[in-house]
């Protein structure tokens, strides 16, 4: 939608933004040049195109886009945990991921050399609190973009709000794996498509799917400032403010800070950057107690004929009071290339000390004990504890090195991704094993609303985290220090299987994606399918995705998983047998094309799990969801 503004806007938006955005530039050309074009439709936003083919006079024209989005869950439960027993049956309103229903993008022009945006969100849980729910709209929008154009260079300016932004994948930057997913469990960052089986085709025909502006990024608040295309190929960017887990709302003072330096060579063949991002937080609300941590790393960037190279290698140390840890070495090295010209390969090393954490990274944090901030409303976590992870391929953590190895394996219609993996502790300092339930996460996280709590559930074992649940399960056999007597070894295989046919001479996507996953005490090249193995986790998931029209997608989900711990894990004292879970879901559901911008996807499932060996830990019930998602 445009809007067209004339007089009524020129007055005091024009004074309030030329200070901020350098305006002295405003008037020097009137018209756009090619480059600071094409390099503002890249900083600004993938759905917001540059359409003027005139002079433009100040502020004559304002852009109004964005999305709206309802969603609603309806849950019955026949069996659940005992917190859950007084509200089996839920009716909630909002999307309890704290994420805004109105999200608001403005652009416009001070000039052919100046641009200006700004996010807008509007967040209503409808929880009854009133005026005191308003602050999160304060918090998780009202950024301002600036963008000029000067004969150095280009420069950016973001601050204000929540930005999502990325730096590195070591400094700054959200884990994005190999694209092998569920695509039936819509998230909030999930746009509509301009056909209503264009997420599956896509997924089907190159291996992922569109995603909007946080796919891959972290959440800053603070100001971000950039500059592109200056001389020598030399482009940066810095940043001050604050990440949701390093201080995150809490009033208490801390600061992150980072940046980068990158050069461009050869043409569009190499990149080197040297990037940093740093924390320093207090933890109590004298400010008498710090804790943070600084990491720096170099990038190297290089396509060779047939070869792809991306390496990361640096350096990072945390701190708490009176105690700073030594360097620890972050390395992570990939090559990518075709073999035989037909299967599409990658190879990653990677190795990162336990010294080292950042939990803005693509790593989480597997040794260093949590430290949180408190005040009288809220414990804020600085830091994430996952203890010995069991992990996707893809996603790292510290005190671990490993090798991944990724293809892409097609056989016609039949195409298939294939993932191993391969990875040991460098040191054995967690008696725990983490892991999440794949087929029914997010429903599971449901059962704690709004809160991210820690030893929750019937035996006090789960974490809930962003739109997750995490489960720990202990090793012990312990030394005298309360530290395992080994190192702990993990092996990992996925497969993500897609084919596309016709039934009924309709287009039919059918995927499966699985895992399998074993934990031990000793280095095997292989997934362990004993008792040998600590832990072994297996996860199954098939969807079909059916056109019946051209506005309306029928979707099918079946998933399956099953998690065995061996005796030498914590066993229950009635049973006195370990862990042995099994649980089933069967979904199925519509994805219905109201208009251009406007869907709607309804989804039912009926979800069941049990463990065999802990009694209580069982539940059993149906899920609705229907959600409205409009774009403008």
């Amino acid at each position: 939608m445009k809007v067209k503004i004339n007089n009524i806007l020129k007055g005091g938006l024009v004074l309030a933004l030329t200070g901020l955005l350098s305006t002295a530039y405003a008037q020097r050309n009137d018209m756009m040049d090619s480059k600071f074009k094409d390099s503002m439709n890249k900083i600004y936003r993938s759905d917001v195109n540059f359409n003027f083919n005139k002079p433009l006079e100040v502020l004559e024209n304002l852009e109004i886009s964005g999305y709206y989005r309802f969603i609603t869950n309806y849950r019955h439960l026949s069996e659940t945990y005992s917190h859950l027993d007084a509200n089996r049956n839920n009716i909630f309103v909002g999307d309890d991921s704290q994420i805004p229903q109105l999200m608001l993008n403005l652009k416009g022009y001070a000039s052919s050399k100046v641009m200006f945006g700004t996010d807008l969100f509007l967040w209503t849980p409808m929880t009854g609190v009133g005026e005191k729910e308003n602050v999160k709209g304060l918090n998780l929008g009202v950024s301002l973009y600036g963008m000029f154009s000067t004969d150095l260079g280009n420069f950016t300016v973001r601050t204000g709000g929540i930005n999502w932004y990325t730096l590195s994948p070591f400094t700054f930057q959200a884990n994005k794996g190999y694209n092998r997913y569920s695509l039936f469990e819509r998230n909030p960052w999930d746009p509509n498509t301009s056909k209503v089986d264009s997420r599956y085709s896509d997924f089907y025909g190159s291996g992922a799917i569109n995603q909007d502006q946080r796919w891959g990024n972290q959440a800053f608040h603070g100001l971000i400032v950039e500059g592109a295309q200056l001389p020598h190929n030399f482009s940066f960017s810095a940043m001050v403010g604050k990440t949701q887990f390093d201080g995150g709302l809490s009033a208490i003072p801390n600061t992150s800070v980072g940046g980068r330096l990158s050069k461009s060579y050869s043409g569009s063949n190499g990149l080197l950057s040297l990037n940093t991002f740093n924390n320093d937080s207090y933890i109590d609300s004298l400010g008498k107690q710090k804790a943070g941590f600084n990491m720096v790393t170099g990038e190297i960037k290089h396509q060779f004929k047939r070869v792809k190279l991306f390496s990361e290698i640096g350096m990072g140390r945390r701190y708490a009071g009176t105690t700073t840890s030594k360097w620890g070495e972050a390395i992570s090295v990939k090559v990518s290339g075709d073999i035989l010209k037909k299967v599409a390969t990658e190879f990653h090393f990677y190795r990162i000390s336990p010294n080292v954490f950042n939990n803005s990274s693509v790593f989480i944090n597997s040794s260093i004990q949590q430290t949180v901030q408190t005040n009288s409303n809220q414990t804020q976590p600085v830091l994430i504890p996952v203890s010995s992870a069991l992990l996707p391929i893809g996603q790292l953590s510290n005190n671990r090195q490993g090798i991944e190895l990724n293809a892409q394996l097609d056989f016609g219609r039949l195409k298939n991704s294939i993932g191993y993996s391969n990875a040991m502790e460098l040191d054995k300092l967690s008696p725990k094993i983490t892991y999440t339930h794949a087929f029914n996460n997010l429903a599971l996280s449901r059962f704690w609303r709004w809160d991210f709590p820690s030893g929750v559930g019937p035996y006090k074992n789960l974490n809930k985290i962003y739109r997750s649940v995490f489960e720990t399960m202990y090793v012990t056999e312990l030394g005298a220090d309360g530290r395992p007597l080994y190192k702990k070894y993990f092996n990992t295989m996925e497969l993500n299987s897609k084919y596309k046919t016709k039934l009924l001479n309709r287009e039919l996507y059918l995927f499966y994606l699985g895992s399998i996953n074993s934990v031990q005490n000793f280095a095997s090249p292989f997934v362990v399918f004993s008792e040998k193995a600590l832990m072994r986790a297996y996860y199954h998931q098939v969807e079909s995705y059916l056109k019946i029209n051209q506005r309306l997608v029928w979707t099918n989900y079946v998933s399956f998983e099953r998690i065995i711990g061996n005796y030498q894990t914590e066993v229950n004292a009635d049973t006195r047998r370990p862990k042995n879970q099994k649980g089933l879901s069967l979904a199925t559901g519509f994805d219905i094309q109201l208009s251009k911008g406007v869907g709607l996807y309804v989804r039912e499932r009926y979800m069941e799990y049990k463990d065999m060996s802990f009694a209580l830990d069982r539940y059993k019930g149906f899920e609705t969801t229907i959600e409205l998602k409009a774009f403008f």
